[in-house]
């Protein structure tokens, strides 16, 4: 019990470090800002032409699917990979200086994740915040009732968690492969496409649909924007919160004793 308590101590410690370390860079904050503003604005429009020429185009009314969309793009500042801990450990690996973080008086994926969090509460207050608000009136986004809301707040904790795992053993894989850029642009390029964040995953034709509902990526982006905009509602959202959890535990298990096995051989390079 003491334990526990040290060691939440010592997390909070790191994400409140964590937090204030990353709101330092104020002109990269204004320039991620600008990005996610046209990025909204780009698939806003996209949809809205779409929409124009084929009213049915996503099976769903254009409020909605522009809610869908401009949700992606506004999540994206918490989820997308260049956030998690994969680089921090990849480049620790390279300078030879990962032992230092192993040996913390602090579970190593417990310090990642809460050295995570940091960076994400803050990206989520200033970048995800304002987007969504100015989201409001400039394409009168779709606000849901009470029980969506709380089913969108519970899917994208969910989510967060979700995409930590993931990225958490590309982390670990660096410690075995030295370098994890290709290999993270080729889990960039699949996310990007089977989490539904651009194109909901109801419109993909057979045998792509029946993939991306298996893999855990619809996870991240296209459960949360779904229970948003209400295409799942009811036992429907208790579902897509229970395909989450399942993945969650799936995942820390998988996450676990990937651990155990690369610490067993970890390569230690420089220093």
């Amino acid at each position: 019990m003491r334990a526990n308590s040290m060691s939440l101590r010592i997390g909070a410690a790191f994400l409140h470090s964590e937090f204030l370390n990353i709101s330092v860079y104020r002109v990269s904050f204004w320039l991620n800002l600008v990005y996610t503003f046209l990025m909204m604005y780009s698939v806003g429009y996209v949809w809205r032409a779409l929409y124009a020429a084929n009213p049915d185009a996503a099976g769903v009314p254009l409020p909605n699917m522009v809610s869908y969309a401009v949700m992606g793009v506004a999540l994206e500042a918490i989820l997308h990979p260049r956030n998690g801990p994969q680089f921090y450990i990849m480049e620790q690996v390279r300078k030879g200086t990962i032992e230092m973080d192993i040996l913390k008086p602090v579970d190593f994926q417990f310090y990642m994740f809460t050295k995570n969090m940091g960076g994400l509460a803050v990206r989520f207050l200033f970048l995800v915040l304002p987007s969504l608000i100015t989201a409001y009136f400039l394409f009168s986004l779709k606000l849901p009732h009470f029980s969506a809301l709380m089913g969108f707040a519970l899917s994208l904790a969910c989510s967060v968690v979700i995409s930590f795992f993931l990225n958490f053993m590309l982390g670990l894989l660096s410690m075995v492969t030295m370098n994890i850029k290709n290999i993270n642009w080729g889990y960039n390029a699949v996310l990007r496409f089977f989490s539904g964040q651009m194109v909901p995953l109801w419109i993909f034709p057979g045998m792509l649909r029946i993939l991306g509902n298996i893999l855990p990526f619809r996870c991240i982006y296209s459960i949360p924007a779904s229970i948003y905009i209400g295409n799942y509602a009811g036992m429907d959202m208790l579902g897509a919160l229970g395909v989450q959890g399942t993945w969650i535990i799936l995942l820390w298990i998988s996450s676990r004793l990937l651990m155990k096995k690369v610490f067993a051989r970890v390569m230690i390079q420089g220093g």
